[in-house]
Order: C-alpha cells, then structure tokens, then sequence
C-alpha cells in the first residue's frame, strides 16, 4: 500500500476514535476523568508544597465543598431580594397573557418532573468526581504505571504533554482577561451600587471566558429583567459597561492568547460550534479538546513514521 494513503487512513481512524470516545465515552467517565486532571494539577502543587498527594486531595476537597457551599449559600442570598421584587411584576404579566398561554404550566410541571431525575444525577457526579479525587490521589503511583501498560501509552503521554502546555498557556492569557474584566465590573458596579457587586464582578470575569456567549449570560437577562421592572436609568448604565468588557476581551484575546493552544480564532469557533451540536453543552469544551487531541495524535503519527530509505542503486550513485 501506498505510505501516503496508509497514513490518510491512519489519521481518518484517528479522527473517528476521537470522535466516538468525546461522543459516547467521555460523558460516561466525565467525573472520573475531571478527577484525574484535578489529581495532575495537585501533583503540580506538590512540587511547591511539601504535602503528600492524598492530604493535599483531602484539603483539596474540602476546600472545595467550602468554596461551592459558601458561593451557593452567598448567591441565594445576593438572589433572595431582586428575585423578590421581580415577582410581582412577572405576576402582572402573567395575568395579561394567561388566558393565551394557559397549557404552559402543564408543560412547566411536565418539564419539572423531567428536570429533577437530571438534577440528582448531576449530585450524583459531584459525588463521584469528590470521590474519585481521594482515590486518584491515595494510588496515584500504582495508577499512573498502569497508564503505561495500556497500548499507545507513550503516544498519548506525548501529545497529553504538549496539550497541558498550550492550556496552561490559555489559562494564563484568560485569566489575565478575567481579572481586566472583573476589575471592570467590580468598579461599574459599585457605582452603579448593585448589592453584592464584588460576587456579580467574580461571576461575571469567569463567565466571560466562555467562548460564544461571555458576559452576555450576565447582561442579557438582566437588562431584560431591569426593562420589565421599568429600571431604565440603571438599564442604561449597564449597557455601556456590558460593551466594554466585550471591547476588552476583543482587542486584549488575540494579543494575549498569541498561539497558547495553536488554532486561528476562527478554527476554535468552528470547533465550539460543531462540538455544541455534537455533543450538546459539554462541547464547548469537548469541541477544541477533541481538535487539539487530533491534531497532536496526527504530529505524534507524523513523528513516529520512519523516514522514507533511498534505494541501494540511488546509495551507490551518490557514493560515486
């Protein structure tokens, strides 16, 4: 067979695999997986602090559970009074357009029923991911030499190297942004003297830096929530401020994020956008994984292809 077209189809499994294992697998050992990178990341840290890997889980998780607890029980309470004043006037509404719009709440209670058992899974892998992090952490040895038992183990350690390479870059170049715009934030909203603006400027820097829709998960809902409440002065103030982040983020990302994970601005769109309808939410960060693991698994192919050998007759024109 041709090398050439062996290769092509070499790299056309490669692509189908990846694509089966983002689509069916991962989601099956989504909290196991996250386990895993977390434990990578805590044996980053045990680098710089002298902790064994399972008490530094256990601190992990337990400052985790109290950073989770605190920022729901903070947002309920930041929550609690808009959510309040808003009732009555989503009940005004509701009373002008109930009689045309009476089979909502049979669909409401219909979707109601269908979200809880979805609800309770995704507690359910919160558990798992907080247990999955201890045991990673207690064996991490005895697992990490079972990885390198597996076929292609050496493969996948290399693109897996070069992969945490270009997202420690991205996470460097985002979190520079998210400061700029939480900082942003932080001071419109304080003038703008919004309760609880220091949690709202957080909220909104870490929202920002999800690709596609940004700040406006912030912003949108609630300027429409401020024109139904009739807040036009604070809605106008929010407005400017909701184009400035995005200013910020436009001109600041292709200078700050250069080549951290190696792909055009347009080409990382395209992956969030095929992996948006391929794999539904978790695509947004599944899409431009898979990309790069494609990529690095085809550099890693290309690398480990054996030079083409010239021929003896060709060796001996040379020699003469």
């Amino acid at each position: 067979m041709n090398p050439q077209i062996k290769r092509y189809i070499q790299k056309t499994g490669i692509l189908i695999a990846v694509y089966l294992t983002l689509r069916f697998f991962l989601p099956i050992i989504l909290p196991f997986f996250l386990a895993w990178v977390t434990v990578c990341i805590l044996t980053m840290i045990q680098k710089k602090v002298p902790i064994r890997l399972f008490p530094l889980g256990i601190i992990y998780v337990i400052l985790f559970l109290l950073l989770f607890g605190s920022l729901v029980l903070f947002g309920c309470w930041v929550l609690y009074e808009p959510c309040r004043n808003l009732l009555p006037v989503c009940q005004n509404y509701w009373e002008q357009v109930s009689q045309y719009l009476a089979w909502i709440p049979e669909r409401l209670t219909s979707r109601l029923a269908d979200t809880m058992p979805a609800a309770f899974s995704s507690f359910f892998r919160v558990f798992l991911y907080i247990i999955s992090t201890l045991l990673f952490a207690k064996d991490w040895d005895k697992f990490q030499m079972m990885l390198l038992k597996l076929p292609f183990s050496d493969a996948f350690q290399n693109a897996g190297k070069r992969i945490t390479q270009s997202l420690r870059n991205w996470v460097k170049a985002q979190s520079k942004i998210m400061l700029l715009v939480s900082l942003e934030c932080a001071i419109g909203y304080y003038f703008l003297k919004i309760p609880g603006f220091i949690f709202f400027a957080i909220l909104t820097g870490f929202l920002d830096a999800l690709p596609v829709f940004g700040t406006a998960l912030i912003f949108a809902p609630w300027t429409l929530i401020l024109l139904l409440q009739g807040e036009l002065r604070l809605t106008l103030w929010l407005v400017p401020l909701w184009i400035i982040t995005w200013l910020t983020r436009e001109f600041l990302e292709p200078k700050l994020l250069g080549d951290g994970l190696g792909l055009l601005p347009v080409c990382f769109l395209m992956s969030v956008i095929i992996g948006l309808q391929s794999f539904g939410p978790l695509g947004i960060f599944s899409g431009p994984f898979g990309v790069l693991l494609t990529r690095e698994l085809w550099r890693e192919l290309e690398m480990s292809t054996p030079p083409q050998t010239s021929s003896p007759s060709s060796s001996v024109d040379e020699q003469t």
